[in-house]
C-alpha cells in the first residue's frame, strides 16, 4: 500500500532531523570524562551538568538548523495537499519575522533560494513512490549524479547565506572557523547519504 502524503511528510522530517543531529554531534564537542571523577566524586557532578548542557546544545542546534527545511517542507506539503501553487517569497516564508533592518531583510532574501531548492526537492520526494526515505530519494532522483547535482546547488545557496551572515552578523574568527567546519561536516553527511542510497 502506498504511503500517504502525511506519512511521507513525517518520514522526510525525521530524515532531516537525523541529519541535523548528526551534524550537531560532530560540530559540538562532548565533555570528556576523566579518571579524577572516580577519585573526586564532586567532579562527576560537574561533568553530569556539562553533559546536560551538551545535550541541550545538540537539541537546540539541530532544531534551529532545520527551520529552513521545515518551512520548505510545510510549503511543499501544503502545495501538494491543496493542489495549489505557492509563491516562495518573504511573506510566505518569514511571516512572523519582524524585519526592522535592511540586514535582516537581505538575510531572509538570501535564504529564499535555499527554501526554493528544498521546496522542489521535497515535492519530488513526496511525488515519488517508496516505503522509506531512501526509496523515495532513489525513485525521485534515479541516479547518484542527480541527487549530487541538487546538493551542489544547495551548497552554493547555503554558502551565499553563510557569506552574508559572516559579513554582517558573525564577523569573528571563531564564527568563521565554526562555519567552515560545519560546511565540511555537512558535505561529508551528504556524500555518505548519496553513497548509501545509490
Amino acid at each position: 500500500m502506498a504511503l500517504t502524503l502525511e506519512e511521507k511528510h513525517e518520514m522526510i522530517l525525521a530524515a532531516e532531523r537525523r541529519k541535523a543531529y548528526a551534524l550537531a554531534r560532530e560540530l559540538i564537542q562532548k565533555p570528556e570524562a576523566s579518571v579524577w571523577m572516580i577519585l573526586i566524586p564532586i567532579l562527576f557532578i560537574h561533568h553530569a551538568f556539562n553533559i546536560q548542557r551538551y545535550k541541550k546544545s545538540i537539541h537546540g542546534f539541530a532544531e534551529n538548523y532545520i527551520k529552513t527545511r521545515q518551512k520548505a517542507l510545510e510549503l511543499a506539503f501544503y502545495s501538494m495537499k491543496e493542489e495549489k501553487g505557492i509563491a516562495i517569497n518573504l511573506e510566505n516564508c518569514f511571516p512572523s519575522v519582524e524585519m526592522h533592518e535592511e540586514k535582516e531583510v537581505r538575510l531572509c532574501e538570501k535564504q529564499l533560494e535555499e527554501i526554493r531548492l528544498f521546496f522542489h526537492h521535497y515535492k519530488l520526494l513526496m511525488e515519488a513512490r517508496g516505503k522509506s526515505y531512501e526509496t523515495m530519494v532513489r525513485a525521485a532522483y534515479g541516479e547518484a549524479g542527480r541527487l549530487k547535482a541538487f546538493y551542489n546547488a544547495l551548497e552554493k545557496a547555503e554558502k551565499e547565506v553563510i557569506r552574508y551572515v559572516n559579513r554582517s552578523f558573525q564577523t569573528s574568527e571563531a564564527a568563521l572557523d565554526v562555519t567552515k567546519r560545519m560546511q565540511k561536516i555537512v558535505s561529508g553527511i551528504r556524500d555518505k547519504e548519496v553513497k548509501e542510497i545509490f
